[in-house]
């Protein structure tokens, strides 16, 4: 039996910018941190057809060749590595699609299982690298460079991406500051969840055909991702919330589809009710809205905000990245 959990992550500045092309011509720099809500999936070979299970899907998948879903993909990585037999157990603490970068953490924890099921280790850079990879060239999926080099590495951090690689600063969570950062902060569903390729197919052709508006707009966003870091690290809570503020504002203008009347309505209803700044996660459309207020008005906004959704949840700063929790075919990989 192998377990392993990759945590989700939210960002408070620089989403966009680490999408290709616009990455690859200007560099992409993004602020985030991993958070206490993930996936688990557990391997058991049991010495039956290789089988995927989801809870979250509500499905079981056998091998089969004539089937293009996610789970016959995941199924063919392990018949790529030789792993033909066994079970395969996905359970996830959020919706899929939700804009948390839930497609990286599932990735990255089957990668993580499989090199474990081998025997071999892999780092967490090499873990993000190939997961980044599978997800964009085998899945053929847009997504922003971020997601799974957040969640491979965990923690808050400040993060850039060039042609030449990736630099990562991460910083202690463990400080008043942070947890009371933390405790100011609730992420409200908005019921519904997407598909992040649509969400950023407009971003990404615009960004193409070199549309002059677009890549200013995205300069202006990656920028915000170092101006994110100083205030966190100059602890100056005011610059935080307007940064967020800002960085939406131009967020839901890359594209048709970012923002929508039900998502304007809840950040809206949000600030009528004490919040100091609302965004939408991930690429647009549906899935999380991440609000801060003070910390005292935590439970009063939380309360509030299940007015408009169902779920309305506290979270926490999870310090580490995509791990394995337990191992029972060899202890020391």
């Amino acid at each position: 039996m192998i377990t392993v959990y990759s945590p989700v992550r939210i960002s408070f500045a620089g989403g966009g910018s680490d999408i290709s092309p616009f990455l690859e011509n200007y560099g992409g720099a993004v602020f985030n941190t991993t958070i206490d809500r993930g996936i688990m999936i557990r391997y058991l070979d049991d010495g039956g057809t290789l089988e995927i299970s989801s809870r979250d899907f509500l499905k079981t998948s056998l091998i089969s060749s004539n089937n293009t879903s996610m789970e016959n993909r995941i199924i063919g990585m392990f018949m790529d590595s030789g792993i033909t037999t066994g079970r395969l157990i996905m359970n996830s603490d959020v919706p899929p699609g939700s804009g948390l970068g839930s497609s990286s953490a599932l990735l990255n924890g089957i990668i993580k299982i499989i090199y474990a099921i081998k025997r071999t280790e892999i780092g967490p850079l090499e873990l993000a690298r190939e997961s980044y990879i599978t997800e964009k060239e085998k899945f053929n999926i847009i997504l922003g460079k971020q997601d799974p080099f957040a969640i491979a590495v965990g923690g808050l951090k400040y993060m850039e991406f060039k042609r030449s690689g990736e630099t990562i600063q991460k910083f202690n969570i463990n400080t008043e500051f942070i947890h009371n950062l933390e405790r100011s902060m609730i992420l409200v569903y908005t019921g519904n969840t997407r598909e992040s390729s649509k969400s950023l197919q407009e971003q990404a052709l615009k960004s193409a055909l070199g549309d002059e508006e677009t890549m200013s707009k995205l300069r202006s966003i990656r920028d915000m991702a170092l101006q994110m870091s100083r205030a966190v690290m100059s602890e100056n809570r005011e610059e935080i919330c307007s940064l967020i503020n800002n960085g939406w504002k131009i967020k839901k203008t890359l594209g048709s589809n970012v923002s929508n009347e039900r998502i304007e309505k809840m950040i809206s209803y949000a600030f009528d009710n004490g919040a100091r700044s609302a965004k939408l996660l991930g690429g647009g459309s549906e899935g999380f809205i991440l609000v801060m207020t003070d910390p005292e008005n935590v439970n009063r906004l939380q309360n509030r905000m299940r007015e408009m959704s169902e779920f309305v949840i506290r979270l926490k700063f999870d310090g580490m990245g995509t791990r394995i929790i337990k191992n029972f075919i060899d202890s020391d990989v």
